[in-house]
Parts: structure tokens; C-alpha cells; sequence
């Protein structure tokens, strides 16, 4: 219990700023992460390497020579993110490692935990991008070639002083798993709400992120009249609210528009562009494309409305991922055997579970957040449910190990 309340502690502390924490990849906090993890993994004996992404593995050999079992999360931040989003799936798996070999558990898979490399899209324009490259569905020079919010390239901070850590081998090949079970809070506030302390997690949702871009005209804010304006920050507020009464109106899905700019962003200027970022979420595709659907018909109806341009600019789609039956399974039956209610839930946020099940059987176990509180400072949960994640972690991965 030590270990993994003081190593969350410590990595809380890195990247800490007044509004919560900021470790955006490859940046010196996330580097300090990553250096963090790798020292503590060799102190507790393990095999430390990387790949050329900048993915980070701790292995523990099994018995066979075989495709490892693998679990993993991610050490990188939102911008004021908490300290348990992605760092205890981390961490946690860390410590399961390490309970597994104190008891002497003989395993036939190697196992591996894995720090995911860029998973929360905070810096470069594409979530889970680590696990994305490492699966191959997004191409290595796909991802040098991106460009942070910052104007810096993925290829230049991947060879920068924050990119790779220099002490660790970089594993050339690619190993597939043979299966991933990934812990997590839950990030909203189902567990705590209905009394519980395990999620048993049946799908991740789709998504789809948009660029949208409005052209208007600048002007001064005392002597155009209202009739005349073609405001683009105007045009962008109708936006958003039109698209969250469609979400309401087609039921099951979330849209969000969280990044706002305007130009020229001066209180006595009628803003002349604007661009807001759109993230529409469901487990059922459908009702995203429906949303989209609804952007395109409201796009056209303001752009002739308001005499102004809009540009859709897609920046990424990941359809919904239902995980593996039998690994569901196996967490069901680790559930039980732990003494708890078996609860199934879906999961409206994103993880690299939905990318490492393209290529082989995942799923994922949920803790609950308190207050439903994610992607903030004050993101917490309950010392007592964190050790129950990484028991029923550890105990999940022996079930996986007998049924893969």
C-alpha cells in the first residue's frame, strides 16, 4: 500500500502547477516521469526498455517464450490534470508486478507494464498516440510529422533533451500481446453514485474530433451596427449551443467543445475569426454520426444565416471498441472472488485500451473517482480503492495468464 500511495504522491509532484498538474509528452515533467518509473521498475529487478516512439516497458519473464501479457496506462497530463488519471494505471501496474514476484506467482506469459507515450492528445493533435503507432494503426512517420499547439514537431521533441531516455535499450522490433488489461479510475461518477468499488468495463466510446474554422469580419465594436456584423465569435456560440441540444436530442452521446480561439481577441473589436475544437463521444457509432451530421446541417444554415465561412476540419475518428468477452470475464470472475458486486459500465472516455484491442484481446477494470472528478486538480480516489484496483488487477492478470 506504501509504495503505490507514496509513488502517486511523488509523481503527483511533478509538472504540479497551481492549477494541478502539466506533463505534457516529452516535455521536462513527463521526461522526470518516465526517469521516475524506469528507477523504480530496475530497484525491483525488472527489464526496462523502450521503443523508438517513446512507449516505455517493464517486464517480468514468464515461463514460456511467448507473446507477453500486457498492462499498461499513460504518464502524460492534461493541462491541470490530477494525479491518478492515467499515472495510477502506471503505478498500479508497477505494484502488481511487484506482489505477483514477492509471492512467488510463476506465470507462463512474460508480463509487461507499459507507460503508453502521449496518450491524452495535450500536446500533439492525436490521443493515444504511443499505443496507436505501437499497434500499427497510425504509421511512425505519420506521427513525426505531427505538430504541437506549441509549434514544435513530434520529431523534434522525440530527438530532443525530454524525448527518449538516454539510459534505456530501445526495442526495435514490436512485440504483440497475446492480451492487455488496463486499470483506471473511472472518471466520472457511476461507481461512487451506486455504492461500488469495481467496474467491470464493457466498451470504450467512439469519437471524433473536429477543427472548425469561421471567417467573419473585424470591425470596430461601437460603430457597426448589429445588422451589418458578420461576427465570427457570434457564429461560433450558435455552434455550440445548437450542438449540445442535438446531443441532448439524439440521446447516448456527448459533444464537447473545449478549445476556443478568437482573433483578434480585443474587448473593443468585433472578432473577425474564430475556431472552436468540437469532441463528439457514444458507444454506439450511429449517434456520432448523427452528430456529425447535425454539424454539417448547422454549419451551412449559419454560414448563409451569418454571411460568414466555415471549414470542418477533421482531426481524428476512433470508432467504439467493445473489449474481449473472456477477459471481460475474467475480471467478472476476479470480482467475485474479491467479494464485490459484479457492476458493468462503459466507458465515455478514451484509453490506449481501444487501440491495443485491434490487435489483441483487452479489458479494463475501473476504481471509482470521487465526486466523478477527472482531468482536474482535485481529482481524487479513495486510498483503499486504489489498493482494491491493483489487487484485483494482479489477480486478473494470474486469470488471463490460465485462459490465453
Amino acid at each position: 500500500m506504501s509504495d503505490l500511495l507514496e509513488r502517486l504522491q511523488r509523481l503527483g509532484e511533478v509538472g504540479r502547477t497551481g492549477e494541478g498538474i502539466e506533463r505534457p509528452l516529452f516535455s521536462e515533467a513527463e521526461h522526470q516521469a518516465r526517469t521516475l518509473l524506469a528507477g523504480w521498475a530496475r530497484a525491483s529487478g525488472f527489464d526496462v526498455q523502450q521503443d523508438a516512439i517513446g512507449n516505455l516497458f517493464i517486464r517480468r519473464p514468464g515461463a514460456w517464450a511467448s507473446p507477453p501479457l500486457q498492462t499498461g496506462s499513460h504518464l502524460d497530463t492534461v493541462k491541470g490534470g490530477g494525479r491518478y488519471d492515467g499515472a495510477y494505471g502506471v503505478v498500479g501496474g508497477l505494484c502488481a508486478l511487484e506482489a505477483l514476484a514477492r509471492r512467488g506467482v510463476e506465470m507462463r506469459h512474460p508480463i509487461e507494464r507499459v507507460a503508453w507515450a502521449g496518450e491524452e492528445g495535450s500536446r500533439f493533435p492525436k490521443g493515444c498516440l504511443g499505443s496507436s503507432v505501437y499497434a500499427g494503426l497510425t504509421t511512425r512517420q505519420q506521427a513525426l510529422a505531427l505538430r504541437g499547439d506549441d509549434g514544435m514537431s513530434f520529431a523534434d521533441a522525440l530527438r530532443g533533451p525530454s524525448g527518449l531516455l538516454a539510459e534505456v535499450p530501445v526495442r526495435e522490433t514490436p512485440r504483440m500481446p497475446c492480451g492487455y488489461v488496463e486499470l483506471h479510475i473511472e472518471q466520472g461518477p457511476i461507481l461512487e453514485r451506486n455504492g461500488l468499488r469495481l467496474g467491470v468495463v464493457t466498451a470504450i466510446a467512439g469519437q471524433r474530433r473536429l477543427r472548425i474554422s469561421i471567417g467573419g469580419e473585424a470591425g470596430h465594436a461601437g460603430t457597426v451596427p448589429m445588422a451589418y456584423r458578420r461576427d465570427a465569435f457570434n457564429a461560433a456560440a450558435e455552434i455550440a449551443v445548437e450542438l449540445e441540444r442535438a446531443a441532448r436530442r439524439i440521446g447516448e452521446c456527448v459533444a464537447t467543445i473545449g478549445m476556443v480561439r478568437v482573433e483578434p481577441n480585443q474587448t473593443n473589436v468585433i472578432p473577425g475569426r474564430a475556431e472552436i475544437r468540437l469532441d463528439v463521444r457514444s458507444v454506439d457509432d450511429e449517434r456520432v454520426r448523427r452528430m456529425i451530421d447535425e454539424l454539417e446541417q448547422l454549419a451551412r444554415a449559419v454560414r448563409e444565416r451569418r454571411n460568414v465561412s466555415i471549414e470542418l476540419e477533421p482531426l481524428e475518428e476512433r470508432a467504439a471498441t467493445p473489449l474481449d468477452p473472456a477477459l471481460r470475464g475474467a475480471v467478472r470472475t476476479v470480482v467475485e472472488a474479491l467479494g464485490h458486486p459484479v457492476f458493468e459500465i462503459p466507458s465515455g472516455a478514451g484509453h490506449d485500451a481501444m487501440c491495443i484491442a485491434k490487435v489483441a484481446p483487452a479489458a479494463m477494470i475501473f476504481v471509482p473517482s470521487i465526486g466523478g472528478a477527472s482531468h482536474v486538480g482535485h481529482e481524487r480516489t479513495a486510498p483503499e480503492d486504489l489498493q482494491l484496483g491493483v489487487t484485483a488487477l494482479a489477480e486478473t492478470l494470474v486469470e488471463a495468464d490460465r485462459l490465453l
